[in-house]
């Protein structure tokens, strides 16, 4: 901070080129003022810097000294941008400790921040990154409600890896092309949601992100960050216009992520533009009835109501029952013995059962 102190000090301000001027024709500052029109303490300011070379004033020295009105202006666009870059990196000093408590290194291997041990420089990179102009704005938007985001995560343990996830999914749903929104569509196309679940394809995750941006909603899959603990969020960004579903593989459970999909569906499908869902986040107060009916329609669309009632009824213990029963149900191994597991007719540690199920893992995210 002293360098920079010493660096604003050591800066010529144009007016010390005006001062130069008259010093060599032998005009004093009380001369050039009468002959530019100006107050001698109006001139002052200008010689000492504390007042811009404006065009008016340019043009006039031009006349008064014989020296283009364009070599003026540079001179005082130049002193402008050099003293801009000095007060900059005083406020990116100043903002040092506010990067604790981000996800520095994961964001580094994102490339959403360079490598780099300089504070300051990766506290000026965190600001572009949230599209904030100091860390006051950064807190106003995310700890409190805010235009730009609606929950207030001050009640949170961890509000910055938070926000940093939420960010994330953003940069994500810039990646994806999107028709626009279509409720009725996006009803139509739940039996084909349930087809990708169930035959669980190559390339399932990507088939998900095709039928949903056929009736306008983003789904991004964003790896789970230390200290954030989100399985799921539903929310509608650019100025309510898109409605983003953002998931993580954080249970890395096959079961887990498709009712998490589901619950974030419900809420774009039934929902307010308004609303904010974060699910895993138990210090924010969820609006019950909302979850509760989220909750429902995944449960519904995970298993139908005929096929639980087969479960609760049907003794499966074997690995060869659980195939023939997911085959002749159309239900997912996975989905299956997770349901078998919650109704403790498997345990949870069952070597067999545990093989079948599928891990859901999300390839490492990078920009750029």
């Amino acid at each position: 901070m002293k360098t920079l102190e010493l660096k604003k000090s050591l800066l010529s301000a144009p007016g010390a080129s005006i001062q130069e001027n008259i010093d060599f024709i032998g005009m004093s500052q009380a001369e050039l003022a009468e002959r530019l029109g100006r107050s001698i303490p109006k001139l002052n300011e200008l010689i000492k810097g504390k007042a811009p070379i404006t065009k008016d004033t340019a043009a006039k020295l031009e006349y008064v000294l014989g020296i283009p009105a364009s070599f003026w202006l540079n001179l005082e666009r130049q002193y402008q941008e050099e003293l801009m870059r000095i007060e900059q990196m005083e406020f990116l000093e100043n903002c040092k400790d506010w990067i604790s408590g981000f996800p520095i290194t994961a964001l580094k291997s994102m490339n959403l921040l360079p490598e780099t041990s300089v504070k300051a420089e990766i506290a000026e990179h965190l600001l572009k990154f949230f599209r904030v102009a100091s860390p006051n704005d950064w807190s106003r938007i995310y700890t409190e409600e805010s235009l730009a985001f609606k929950i207030e995560l001050k009640h949170t343990t961890d509000p910055k890896a938070i926000s940093a996830w939420l960010r994330i999914g953003e940069l994500q749903a810039e990646r994806i092309s999107l028709a626009a929104f279509d409720k009725k569509l996006l009803t139509d196309s739940l039996p084909l949601l349930q087809d990708i679940a169930y035959n669980q394809p190559e390339n399932w995750l990507e088939e998900i992100q095709k039928v949903c941006a056929s009736f306008g909603v983003g789904v991004v899959y964003s790896p789970c960050l230390s200290k954030a603990p989100i399985y799921g969020a539903a929310r509608w960004i650019k100025n309510k216009t898109v409605p983003l579903i953002q998931l993580t593989d954080r249970k890395k459970d096959y079961n887990a992520f498709w009712f998490s999909f589901y619950h974030e569906l419900a809420h774009i499908r039934y929902h307010n533009k308004s609303d904010i869902f974060l699910d895993g986040l138990e210090e924010i107060s969820p609006d019950l009835g909302k979850e509760k009916e989220a909750d429902e329609f995944a449960s519904r669309m995970l298993i139908k109501d005929a096929v639980r009632a087969k479960i609760e009824n049907s003794e499966l213990s074997t690995r060869n029952a659980i195939l023939q029963f997911s085959k002749e149900n159309k239900i997912h191994t996975s989905v299956l013995i997770s349901q078998l597991q919650r109704l403790g007719k498997i345990a949870y540690n069952d070597v067999v059962a545990q093989k079948l199920k599928t891990k859901v893992e999300f390839e490492k995210l990078t920009f750029k």
